[in-house]
């Protein structure tokens, strides 16, 4: 399996590759070259199997064993789902039935009484927050994070992680990282100040790993749309890039979205409890409804449809920042200069990234296309979409937005009514499917809702729909309740500032683990360069330094680009101490190669450091300005004491007399400066050979041996005293 860009300007690359770069040279995103189909006979096969087998046979057809071997792969996946409250299950589904709510008799009577064809069926509320952190994301980060790490320790190699997130992506990132990352991966977890929850918030401050950050960022106006840009203005920098393995774990990553592709399958042989017979399972189809804000459960959902997953409708459930819909209604895409804050913020989201991967497929892979719509949005702050893209985006999503008061309306609803508490984002999904009516049709339609986080990580969201100030049992946890008792190490800065710190940041941790690893390479092979985008290997002898002294001063210069020497002995040591004794002839040849590298060296000029170039130019600047004032008054001077001058001027004649007396005094300033340099040099001199004759006539030290017998060190020139 090969990946491309979906702009068409880079060449098919390994899944190695595509993860470890996360961003082609053209500013576009990875999809896959070609989808695998799935008929009705490899589907079956697959629905008596449990999610971690599940897991492993979707991710399969993605990954081949040039990647990651069979067997290695199956470990990964396995290792994945171990910190889940219940690793054999991993997502259940649980069911609200919309008849468990008629208790009173009059309302059954009044609904058999009515004939119709549309029957209320059951929602499945697929939950994805059984993982560490409670979120979706600890699905694909930790399987994200494994094979990372795999890649890097086949080439010895580290990474540098950024991560932006509105509240979910970080606490999983730097969970995953600190159970899987081995020591080969930093990470840096950018979130917008004022954007999350404090649950969240401390999710990711109290991480105690040396190799995990978490970085507030202040003034972001769009949200995380602030911080993509700045991250995006980072990864284009390639020489920046290559230098310190920079790579990202957001959904742009191509393994994020591989690795959510499983529960959409999992959801879809789940609800087919009930069906025995072919007929029944044949015609077995499921609406599935997404909790949208960077798109990139849409696209997997997307993938899976692609792929030959029986989704009669995949429905977009987006809050007021939502593009998706806007896109839908209009077929524009609008840059926001500002993102509303909304309870449900891990959707706070005005330009999702992996809608570019949407509207890849929707334009049916023309590149061309998709490369013009995204020039005209970058310049012009919008596009239109073209009227067959538009057709293929809604005929392949739903969509709807859900404000705020329906979000609060929808989690009491559910909570009074089947006694679920949903968070949220999940809110916002239950809303759009009951309120769009996903829930009256002929009962051969599975629907399920996906769960995205738990709603104890949003308690002010929880309190506010309920109006009461007491917190109900099933929004507490204890993963929660743990994190309110720990300390808290926070980093913070503002929008302005972010890129400089965080590329301060990166070369100080790159430098400081500088014997660990080397840069990217690239390799020609018949005449022609390709990017394989490989680091080299870790150095065989430990002892390896860098070779330029100004390493320190400037972290941003060539010399860190690989450049290292041996602190061995010289080749020249080698070659005399190898030749034997009776060759005289080779031994003259190694001394005249010796002289010639002597004289090279001589030749070489030194390199100064950046200190001593910004002292020379001080004392340039100083002298030239003297220089520059001395020139001034004299010229002045002769100009007014010109002899052809006609009436003599009072004021004229005074100022000229200033100006030579000033002459005058500089110059003897100038000299008495020059003659106590003299005097001084003279003085050093003398001191000199005093110091020197007086070290001549210091009788020398004699040194004796101890009694174990290990000698001191001896002078020379002296016997040792007996």
């Amino acid at each position: 399996m090969r990946y491309v860009s979906t702009r068409g300007g880079t060449h098919k690359c390994s899944l190695h590759a595509a993860s470890l770069l996360n961003l082609p040279n053209d500013q576009g995103l990875f999809v896959p070259q070609m989808i695998p189909k799935l008929n009705r006979a490899q589907l079956k096969r697959l629905r008596g199997l449990g999610f971690e087998d599940l897991a492993f046979e979707i991710l399969r057809l993605f990954i081949t064993e040039t990647d990651v071997p069979k067997e290695k792969l199956r470990s990964i996946v396995k290792k994945c789902y171990k910190g889940f409250e219940e690793s054999d299950i991993v997502v259940p589904l649980v069911v609200l039935d919309e008849d468990s709510d008629d208790d009173d008799d009059e309302k059954k009577k009044s609904k058999k009484s009515k004939k119709s064809s549309e029957t209320k069926v059951q929602i499945h509320v697929a939950e994805l927050f059984h993982g560490p952190t409670l979120s979706v994301k600890d699905i694909s980060l930790a399987f994200a994070v494994q094979m990372i790490e795999f890649f890097l320790s086949k080439k010895h190699e580290r990474a540098n992680v950024i991560v932006a997130t509105t509240g979910d992506t970080g606490p999983a990132t730097l969970d995953a990282i600190e159970k899987f990352g081995n020591n080969r991966i930093d990470c840096w977890c950018l979130y917008p100040s004022g954007k999350i929850s404090k649950a969240q918030e401390r999710q990711m401050t109290t991480k105690r790993g040396d190799n995990v950050n978490a970085i507030e960022v202040k003034e972001c106006e769009r949200g995380c749309d602030d911080i993509d840009d700045v991250c995006s203005k980072i990864f284009a920098d390639e020489e920046f890039v290559q230098r310190n393995g920079i790579t990202s774990l957001n959904s742009c990553n191509i393994l994020r979205i591989l690795a959510q592709l499983p529960h959409f399958f999992w959801c879809y042989f789940r609800t087919m409890h009930g069906k025995t017979t072919e007929e029944e399972i044949e015609n077995h189809t499921m609406t599935c409804v997404v909790p949208t804000g960077a798109m990139g459960h849409a696209f997997t959902a997307q993938l899976a449809r692609e792929m030959g997953l029986p989704m009669t409708e995949v429905v977009l459930a987006t809050n007021a920042n939502g593009a998706a819909h806007e896109i839908a209604m209009t077929g524009e895409i609008v840059k926001k200069s500002k993102a509303e804050k909304t309870v449900a913020s891990a959707m706070d989201c005005v330009m999702p990234y992996n809608l570019w991967r949407v509207v890849y497929y929707c334009a049916e892979g023309d590149t061309e296309i998709l490369r013009r719509i995204q020039d005209t949005y970058e310049f012009y702050g919008h596009a239109t979409l073209p009227k067959k893209v538009l057709r293929n985006f809604r005929e392949t999503f739903l969509t709807a937005e859900v404000s705020d008061y329906d979000t609060f309306e929808s989690m009491k609803y559910n909570l009074d009514v089947h006694k679920y508490l949903a968070c949220p984002h999940t809110a916002v999904a239950l809303h759009a499917a009951q309120s769009m009516g996903l829930n009256n049709h002929d009962g051969e339609n599975a629907l399920v809702v996906l769960a995205t986080a738990h709603p104890g990580k949003f308690i002010d969201a929880v309190q506010t729909a309920l109006e009461t100030e007491d917190v109900p049992k099933m929004a507490k946890h204890k993963t929660l309740e743990d994190a309110k008792m720990s300390f808290q190490r926070k980093r913070e800065t503002n929008l302005e500032n972010l890129e400089i710190a965080l590329r301060t940041d990166i070369d100080a941790t790159s430098r400081a683990r500088r014997g660990r690893y080397v840069n990217l390479t690239k390799e020609r092979a018949a005449g022609v360069l390709h990017e394989k985008y490989l680091r080299g290997n870790e150095p065989a002898i430990p002892s390896f330094s860098v070779s330029n002294q100004q390493d320190d001063q400037n972290p941003t210069s060539s010399s860190q680009m690989g450049q290292i020497r041996s602190s061995t002995t010289p080749p020249s040591a080698k070659n005399a101490a190898a030749a034997p004794a009776n060759s005289s002839a080779r031994a003259d040849e190694e001394d005249e190669d010796d002289e010639e590298e002597v004289t090279s060296k001589k030749k070489k000029p030194k390199s100064k450091t950046k200190q001593q170039l910004e002292l020379e130019q001080l004392k340039w600047t100083r002298w030239t300005r003297r220089l520059s004032i001395l020139a001034a008054c004299v010229s002045f001077h002769l100009v007014l004491r010109d002899p052809n001058r006609k009436n003599d001027i009072p004021f004229v004649d005074a100022f000229g007399k200033k100006a030579n007396a000033f002459v005058e005094e500089k110059k003897k300033e100038i000299e008495s400066l020059l003659e106590k340099r003299k005097e001084e040099k003279k003085q050093r001199q003398k001191r000199g050979k005093n110091e020197k004759s007086e070290t001549l006539l210091i009788e020398p030290k004699v040194y004796i041996r101890e009694r174990i017998g290990k000698a001191r060190p001896q002078n020379p020139a002296f016997d040792v005293a007996r």
